[in-house]
């Protein structure tokens, strides 16, 4: 198996960076030396994947979080590159990775990788950009890419939680139109809404595992009534960390994809990562479109 593998020596507390030598045997044991590659940069990145789709590999392997995961799924989606993906965990979150079971250990994600073959799963679209799992929008979106790496590095998932409950006072709404693709419409004062492919959104939102399917063609809408006092923001946040979306301040429903509309610009997270999205978006769930070694 020839692979290139795509590293964020930044990801989670730089663990990653102690592993290189048994991730370049793990490939090397295949019969074919591995290409491996240190991004600290964006720029950096796309300049890597280039080389790396120059190179003609059996696999993409990128190791890092959830943001590298998605990164390197948009880089190759926008590519065109019929290439299987490879996903090495180094991040502090990981929301994907555990849904999907992926080993945490990355010596068992690279045999995973090696012995292993990879299968469909569905990716969003946020305009012309990909995503793997989560594209949000209102409370709780700015969580993940606010929070910095040294804190991340330091406090780990709880750092999610302290940047979660920082927005609690400056709250915000958004008066939002939204029609999904079956017909269905939604208007309303919104706090928060995604569309997502995952149990975990930021390591603050949960969902019910039996009501979420990787690879059924459909994400799960979710939409969060902006509460009228306190007793009705500690419903909505007692629900959403337990999974519980039977509460009339929240809607949820499965679809293919959705229109959103709003007055004013909104800005959004893909998987974690700021996105700008203007007044009008479109999210659409995109059929087993990334084959994913799991």
């Amino acid at each position: 198996m020839k692979a290139s593998i795509l590293i964020n020596p930044n990801a989670g507390k730089q663990i990653i960076l102690h592993e290189l030598v048994g991730l370049y045997d793990a490939f090397a044991a295949t019969g074919d030396q591995p290409v491996m590659e240190l991004t600290v940069s964006p720029q950096q990145s796309d300049a890597a994947f280039g080389r790396a789709l120059e190179q003609r590999p059996d696999v993409i392997v990128c190791c890092g979080g959830d943001g590298t995961l998605s990164s390197t799924a948009d880089r190759l989606l926008r590519a065109g590159a019929d290439l299987p993906l490879g996903y090495i965990l180094a991040g502090t979150t990981n929301d994907f990775a555990s849904f999907l079971g992926l080993p945490k250990e990355p010596a068992q994600a690279a045999e995973l990788i090696t012995a292993g073959s990879a299968e469909p799963i569905d990716v969003g679209r946020f305009g012309s950009r990909y995503f793997v799992y989560v594209a949000s929008f209102g409370a709780f979106t700015q969580t993940s890419y606010a929070t910095t790496q040294s804190l991340k590095n330091s406090l780990g998932h709880l750092a999610y939680i302290i940047e979660g409950i920082k927005e609690l006072p400056t709250l915000q709404s958004y008066a939002v139109r939204v029609e999904t693709v079956e017909g269905d419409i939604y208007e309303g004062d919104y706090l928060f809404g995604s569309m997502s492919n995952s149990t975990s959104l930021g390591g603050v939102i949960k969902l019910d595992a039996s009501k979420v399917n990787a690879t059924d063609g459909r994400f799960e809408l979710s939409l969060v009534k902006r509460p009228k006092n306190l007793y009705e923001l500690h419903r909505i946040l007692v629900a959403l960390k337990g999974g519980k979306t039977a509460e009339e301040l929240i809607t949820f429903v499965h679809t293919a994809g959705a229109s959103f509309s709003c007055a004013e610009p909104m800005p959004w997270s893909l998987d974690g990562e700021y996105a700008s999205g203007g007044t009008d978006v479109k999210v659409e769930a995109l059929p087993g479109a990334l084959r994913l070694f799991r």
